[in-house]
């Protein structure tokens, strides 16, 4: 087995962001860390505010810190990456190329995360004079910034600021204006018998080119987090350093003697809630400092979601008094929080919490809200509390959705009428939690709809005014044109400006000077622009047309191919020309190509004949009609598009009547034709229309785009219903579907956003789902640990005498969608729901007592009731997770419905041991139970279950999960341990035992598994990040063939094996780290008649696919291509790749996907070295991996 390993969603979670002008331009940018490896820059639109990815790339390294900053005298900004690679890397965003290069690299440590090896705090000095990286023990380094002679950046030599037995907690740069750069560190030292953390300043001497601890003040152990106030002339100077429920200023040098100054504290209010325990406080997980005119103020968010914005009252450079007030609540806790000149907040979401990145505009600056305000110089250090509110300072303008964390996934093909299947995941954390439907395709939204009088056959757009656009809709003998009038609602123009309403319309565009051409099947009309109109009458019919501004081209029907062309003459009148074009065939399509920005005329005009052919002839003064080149294709041309997508050169795109796109390469000088690659879009003739920004969208059996995303022309599904034709209208598109009209906006593009997202909001976390087979509708177990159910906190409100009475009760209740679980320490809440994936509705919901956690789910049919679908529900009382015990364990028996959307409890079986279940399994005919070391068969009975086997020690440490054998469900079972990997094991019915028969040579901490088709090969992955394929020794397979229980097996186990060890070991097939921890692995196929692939999700979000590949030549070529990028083009992080996929265990039989395809990223000079290493052509390579992905995956 050999795979190819490809990503089809990268990560949703972000680590860190940083906010500067990186492309050198005026507005704000954001570069975000994705994922931890993947690196991207996303661009507010202050205007619309809408978020758009600029640029993503994959680092191949684990990013761990993450700073920006500017040369004194510069327009734009720089990227600081500290991570896995033992070493600093500066990056920066070339505007013109469109991407990230690597402007210095300095390594100073060995590669991976080590705990002393500098890299996973980053800073900056805020002048940009200095930057400091730092490890979490011992290890602070600092490089000057400085320029060499062409004034190009360039990094001094490092200097150390080492001291041993200390561990950092966080480090920041202090704004100290045009002074010696000062940088600020929380450490702990304990060695000594030291013990505490203190604050310390360490101060770069720019004039003795060294680094010295200037500083150390002792703080609470509490402390956690730094944020730099802004110095010189803007501000005192100095940091607040974040503690548990307070905060404080505190700063050195800034007081007449150059001795410490006065310390500020403040609280952090917390919520008012009856029941919390007081004795913790708040931590503050993000923050934000935002400079105005001669004034700034910080936004700090607690881990509860809470905002607080801190003011500093100062004078002379000296601090009088801090202030803090509560702002405003956001959903979910970020991990980064920034703030935008124009007036916007970016929370950026990471993977603890979930939730969506969102940007949010200003509506006030918090004054206007009635809230508290606690000042440092009236603090008495008592609680304080506050009322939390809806969002009254800000105002939600985009969000980003995320899939973060993903727990478990499923690939299903519930939705009827889709031909693809979906990804059904259950992600998210506490009260973000969702069951989120993954799909293919880009998100569309839909502005507007009218209904119109018949079904039209065609719509364009016709630019009236300076900024308005009329929509012209053509039907089967006549012509609409509408406007956008009061309420934006679609409605008849006033002005037809002179076109043929009782006339079907088969091109229409607006012409240079005013005016309009208008063709239709009697006639080609241009109207002028004081209304006056000269037409053609062809000699029969017109069977279709191209227009543009200054140009047409018109194809009689029946005359044997037979096409009249039109050119626009230095008096603004169309004329035809002299002579005819002449095909052979007649014609059924036929467009223009675009006009080069240095021309009038458009170069080229492409044809589609009913001979199967795609002809290209030349419109320039020399050729004018002159047969360039000609293409056959597989079918009768149904609709041709020429454009120019900006790789050089045109794009020719041909619809043909059998649901097949073909696209092709098309020189602009020569017209020749190469470059074809076909792809199929459903049963259904493809109609191709225009679309802004050079795209094409070719409509059939779905919608789909064909547009350019980083170098690369990618075809993507829309997220929508079926359409007839299209037509560009500002940023978004109208379009025709039946006899309506809609104008469409798409909203994001590109890689980052392949699968589009539907969520059904759950009440807490997923735990796991299982789905009905008829009625397809989904049985989901929810529990949260530390959270109060909101129905028991109420009672428990009501019962303490908090409130008057329950109706009190429910109207103090928050909202949890926005307001998150109230806290319980120690308590658990969960349910079993049962929900409609069509509508998202809650059929069933049985909320547990509080205590209990449901752990797992499984769909049973039992042998003694084999009609009858059952849902087995493994409970626990009072689970404690360190160390991991419970008061008491059970397991819930549910039975369908008979219409299958409810659930019916049938009984409540305890389990002897008290030991939390761990899995359940339907295995041969009974529930198998998995819980701690060992596996139990339970059947059904009247009042509970009842136990007809059990082996008390089958997996070495604990069970994680069990898998059914594929084609022998009721002998063989996978188990999984969360500690020594994968284990085949065999029942013996006559025994009612379980055998273990092979195990695996190394430790492997499963996190989930996958068996193949063929029974004896498993794919699993780990908490470490590894996804890795095993299979069972021959010996092995036919050993079992002949004896299915194991016996003989068992007794072939080593002399000197311990008990525990089977008598073999799985064989490695396959090896590859992924850098995240994969939840859920499925075999499937991705779209009708496409080959089975290995589907796999991974907490952070991400959805990725390993392709088995069939021929020795497609390994050969891939392998030969990641060898030769990894050899040319490095990842510009300066990790070496094949270390990188090798963390733990070395990369066997996988070809990595993703770095193949940052082939599209490279400069012309770097893909002719590439293509030379592997003896091919640039286009033999993107057609390589455009096959790939077109036949396999998306």
């Amino acid at each position: 087995m050999f795979l190819y390993n490809l990503t089809l969603q990268p990560a949703s979670a972000v680590g860190s962001t940083v906010l500067g002008h990186f492309s050198g331009e005026k507005h704000q940018e954001l570069v975000v860390a994705r994922g931890h490896q993947r690196l991207e820059l996303w661009r507010p639109n202050t205007t619309t505010g809408k978020l758009s990815v600029e640029h993503s790339e994959d680092l191949f390294c684990r990013i761990r810190g993450l700073t920006s900053f500017r040369m004194a005298g510069g327009s734009k900004d720089y990227i600081v990456i500290g991570g896995d690679t033992g070493a600093l890397a500066v990056l920066e965003f070339n505007g013109k190329e469109r991407r990230f290069v690597t402007v210095q690299y300095h390594e100073f440590g060995r590669t991976g995360l080590r705990r002393l090896v500098a890299g996973q705090y980053v800073a900056s000095d805020p002048r940009g004079r200095a930057v400091m990286v730092a490890a979490v023990e011992r290890s602070k380094i600092v490089y000057i910034i400085t320029r060499d002679s062409e004034a190009r950046l360039m990094l001094a030599s490092p200097l150390e600021a080492n001291r041993s037995g200390s561990v950092c907690f966080d480090v920041v740069g202090v704004d100290v204006g045009y002074e010696n750069p000062v940088f600020a560190a929380i450490e702990s030292n304990y060695e000594n018998g030291e013990s505490g953390k203190q604050l310390v300043y360490y101060e770069l001497d720019l004039g003795l080119n060294h680094v010295v601890r200037k500083w150390s003040a002792g703080v609470d152990d509490s402390a956690h987090r730094l944020i730099a106030l802004p110095g010189g002339g803007d501000g005192p100077s100095g940091v607040l350093v974040c503690f548990e429920g307070r905060i404080e200023y505190r700063h050195f040098g800034g007081g007449g003697d150059g001795g410490e100054v006065a310390t500020h504290s403040v609280p952090i209010p917390r919520r008012v809630n009856p029941l919390e325990d007081t004795g913790r406080g708040l931590l503050v997980v993000a923050s934000a400092v935002h400079r105005m005119k001669n004034a700034f103020f910080i936004l700090a968010q607690a881990e509860t979601g809470d905002l607080y914005k801190i003011t500093v009252d100062f004078a002379e450079g000296c601090v009088q008094r801090v202030g803090i007030k509560y702002f405003d609540t956001l959903a979910a806790p970020s991990s980064s929080i920034c703030i935008l000149k124009a007036g916007f907040l970016f929370a950026a979401a990471g993977g603890e919490s979930g939730g969506s990145h969102q940007l949010f505009q200003f509506e006030n600056l918090g004054d206007e809200v009635e809230s508290e305000e606690y000042f440092s110089t009236e603090w008495d250090q008592s609680l304080s509390y506050f009322q939390p509110h809806e969002l009254s300072s800000l105002a939600l303008v985009d969000e980003i959705e995320g899939a973060c964390p993903v727990l478990r996934s499923q690939v299903l093909h519930v939705a009827a009428g889709e031909e693809a299947p979906q990804i059904y995941a259950a992600c998210g954390a506490g009260a973000q939690s969702s069951l989120k439907i993954m799909r293919h395709g880009a998100e569309v939204s839909e502005l507007a709809v009218s209904e119109l009088p018949a079904t039209p056959c065609a719509v364009w757009t016709v630019a009236h005014g300076e900024s308005d656009q009329l929509i012209v809709v053509g039907f089967a003998g006549s012509t609409l044109v509408l406007a956008m009038g009061e309420g934006d609602e679609l409605a008849e123009a006033d002005d037809a400006l002179g076109v043929a309403l009782d006339e079907a319309t088969l091109a229409v565009c607006g012409v240079e000077g005013g005016g309009l051409v208008h063709v239709t099947p009697r006639a080609v009309r241009h109207i002028m622009p004081d209304g006056r109109v000269t037409e053609w009458a062809p000699p029969g019919v017109i069977a279709c047309a191209a227009v543009n501004a200054r140009q047409a081209v018109v194809a009689l029907a029946r005359s044997g191919g037979q096409c009249a062309y039109f050119e626009m003459d230095a008096l603004g009148v169309l004329r035809e020309h002299a002579e005819r074009l002449t095909v052979g065939s007649d014609v059924t399509c036929v467009a223009l190509a675009p006009v080069p920005a240095t021309r009038l005329l458009a170069p080229l005009v492409a044809v589609g004949c009913e001979d199967q052919t795609v002809r290209v002839h030349g419109l320039e003064p020399h050729r004018c009609l002159e047969a360039l080149s000609m293409q056959a294709v597989a079918d009768v041309v149904h609709s041709v598009a020429v454009v120019d997508h900006g790789l050089g050169g045109l794009a020719l795109y041909a619809g043909l009547r059998n649901g097949l796109l073909v696209r092709a390469q098309v020189d602009p000088v020569s017209g020749d034709v190469d470059d074809t690659r076909t792809r199929f879009l459903g049963a259904r003739a493809v109609q191709l229309c225009p679309a802004s920004g050079q795209s094409v969208v070719a409509l059939s059996a779905a919608p789909w785009l064909c547009h350019v995303q980083q170098g690369r022309v990618r075809t993507t599904p829309l997220s929508y219903d079926m359409l007839d034709y299209a037509a560009p209208l500002g940023e978004g598109m109208v379009c025709v579907a039946g006899a309506s009209l809609r104008i469409l906006s798409i909203d994001r593009l590109g890689a980052s956003a392949a699968l589009t997202c539907a969520s059904i909001p759950l009440a807490f976390t997923p735990r796991g789902f299982c789905v009905h087979p008829v009625s397809r509708f989904f049985a989901v177990i929810e529990a949260e640990n530390g959270r109060w159910a909101p129905a028991h906190y109420a009672a428990r409100l009501a019962e303490s005498g908090a409130v008057a009475g329950e109706e009190e009760a429910a109207q103090a209740l928050l909202p949890p969608e926005q307001f998150g679980l109230v806290p319980n320490a120690g308590g658990w809440a969960s349910l079993v729901r049962v929900l409609s994936p069509f509508d998202g509705e809650t059929a069933f919901a049985d909320e547990l007592p509080p205590g209990h956690a449901a752990l797992c789910i499984a769909p049973v049919r039992f042998a003694a009731d084999p009609q009858a679908v059952y849902v087995a529900v493994g409970c626990a009382a009072g689970l404690r997770l360190r160390p991991r015990a419970c008061d008491s364990a059970s397991i819930r028996l549910y039975k369908w419905t008979a219409e299958g959307s409810g659930l019916e409890l049938v009984h409540v079986t305890p389990l002897d041991d008290g030991v939390p279940p761990q899995a359940l399994l339907e295995f041969n005919g009974m529930l198998m139970v998995a819980a701690g070391r060992g596996l139990a068969l339970f059947d059904l009975g009247i009042r509970r279950l009842l136990k007809k086997a059990q082996s008390a020690v089958v997996a070495p440490h604990m069970i994680a999960g069990v898998q059914g054998h594929p084609t022998h469900p009721d002998r063989w079972v996978f188990v999984s341990d969360v500690q020594e990997s994968v284990l085949l094991v065999a029942f013996n019915h006559v025994a009612r035992a379980f055998n273990v028969i092979v195990d695996d040579s190394l430790p492997r901490h499963i996190t989930c598994m996958r068996p193949l088709e063929d029974g004896f090969t498993v794919v699993a992955g780990d908490k470490f990040g590894s996804l890795f394929v095993l299979r069972a020794p021959e010996a092995v397979v036919r050993s079992l063939e002949g004896d299915p229980s194991g016996g003989r097996l068992v007794y072939e186990k080593p002399r000197m094996a311990g008990a525990d060890v089977a008598p073999y070991c799985w064989q490695s097939v396959a090896e590859f780290h992924v850098a995240d921890i994969v939840t859920s692995i499925d075999v499937c196929a991705l779209a009708p008649h496409a080959r089975p692939v290995i589907l796999y999700t991974t907490l952070l979000g991400s959805v990725h696919v390993a392709v088995p590949m069939v021929s020795q030549g497609d390994v050969d070529f891939f392998a030969a291509l990641e060898a030769a990028i990894r050899k040319h083009c490095p990842p510009i992080s300066g990790r070496d790749h094949l270390a990188f996929r090798s963390s733990f265990t070395p990369v066997r039989a996988v070809v990595d996907g993703d770095l193949c395809e940052s082939f599209y990223l490279l400069t012309h000079e770097q893909r002719e070295l590439v293509s030379d290493a592997v003896d091919r052509t640039q286009q033999d390579i993107l057609k390589k991996m455009e096959d790939v992905r077109s036949m396999f995956a998306f």
